[in-house]
């Protein structure tokens, strides 16, 4: 067997322990049978990045269009192979990393999307931004400035998380491979907050609630909260989009459509019934300490998008984002040929949300 047959087993077989403990929404009702199906893959189970999908398969919106969805994760910050392998047919994340493979010439597509905001937050030990005179509310270039020399934690190279720290850091003339040193740290959320509590980090990006529960609990300060203050020029940033491969797009058109119909309807509800996502979020985040739940709810609420069409102006930024990470590195730009429509594919969205 082949290194790609067994990846294959072993990513079928994450998926297939997910599906028969319930998933990540264990109690809720296996896959119905008289339904189109679609398996969903992202890297961690519970985050505000996920929530449009999570919130989608609560509400049962997805099967309103008549899909059953089955979600997974993987606990690793890039799943390109997964995606590629066919242990998944729909994969969340960051659009500059699916960009990347597909300036490798990997036959992926983004379909939808429904962040834009880049909303892995960067968190630092207080006493670091207290001896630099700085609060969360300074200006973002002193703020990148002060990565210099420290150790932050990403969930691996390539992932939306490691982009970030190295954008910001060359943003506050820092060599992130010099400079700096950027830890990955595989296991998940709990796994990145024991190593900032732990010292083995100074500190971390990643998402709500992770975030906040550093900063509650582990003497942790917002160095930038990427939903309420980001930099100005990634204040509208798609960060967040479900992509699949071309074999997928082509065997499964009907089953796309749904699942973007249903990612729509729940940003829709999530727009127009907030005390309803409210609640969800609540139980979708039941671990996290009551008294700090409405502060983080603020925190995050305004990441999503009203409608899940990506943009040209998403797909400039996205790409101006590589652009400096690879002048960075001294890596040649992204190609002028490289076009909106070599990264997305809006077909099934545009089908999926007709009569909305």
């Amino acid at each position: 067997m082949n290194d790609a047959s067994e990846r294959r087993l072993v990513l079928k077989g994450v998926l297939s322990v997910w599906a028969t403990t319930g998933g990540m929404l264990a109690g809720l009702p296996a896959l119905a049978q008289d339904k189109d199906k679609l398996s969903s893959l992202r890297s961690t189970s519970r985050s505000w990045l996920w929530s449009a999908e999570d919130y989608a398969f609560h509400q049962k919106l997805f099967d309103k269009a008549g899909l059953a969805v089955e979600l997974a994760a993987t606990n690793r910050g890039v799943n390109q192979d997964a995606l590629l392998s066919g242990a998944a047919e729909v994969l969340l994340g960051s659009p500059a990393t699916n960009m990347r493979v597909q300036l490798l010439g990997r036959p992926v597509k983004m379909i939808c999307g429904w962040v834009n905001k880049f909303a892995s937050n960067v968190v630092v030990k207080k006493s670091i931004l207290d001896k630099a005179g700085l609060t969360e509310a300074s200006a973002p270039d002193a703020k990148a400035a002060v990565l210099r020399g420290l150790r932050i934690g990403t969930t691996g190279p390539g992932g939306g998380p490691d982009q970030l720290t190295r954008y910001l850091m060359q943003r506050g003339k820092i060599d992130p491979d010099r400079d700096a040193q950027i830890v990955p740290v595989q296991g998940g959320p709990s796994a990145m907050i024991a190593a900032f509590d732990k010292g083995q980090i100074d500190g971390f990006c990643l998402s709500s609630p992770s975030s906040d529960v550093a900063i509650s609990k582990f003497g942790g300060a917002y160095l930038f909260n990427m939903v309420t203050n980001p930099p100005p020029e990634l204040n509208d940033f798609l960060y967040i989009a479900a992509s699949v491969t071309e074999k997928t797009a082509k065997d499964k058109p009907k089953e796309l459509a749904a699942y973007c119909r249903g990612i729509a309807l729940a940003l829709r509800s999530m727009q127009q019934e907030p005390a309803a996502f409210k609640a969800f979020a609540r139980d979708y985040f039941k671990d996290l300490d009551p008294s700090l739940f409405d502060a983080v709810f603020a925190n995050n609420v305004g990441m999503y998008m009203k409608t899940p069409v990506p943009t040209q102006k998403h797909f400039d930024v996205n790409v101006e984002f590589l652009n400096m990470e690879y002048r960075g590195r001294r890596q040649p730009e992204v190609p002028a040929s490289f076009k909106f429509a070599n990264a997305f594919d809006l077909s099934f969205l545009e089908k999926g949300m007709q009569g909305l």
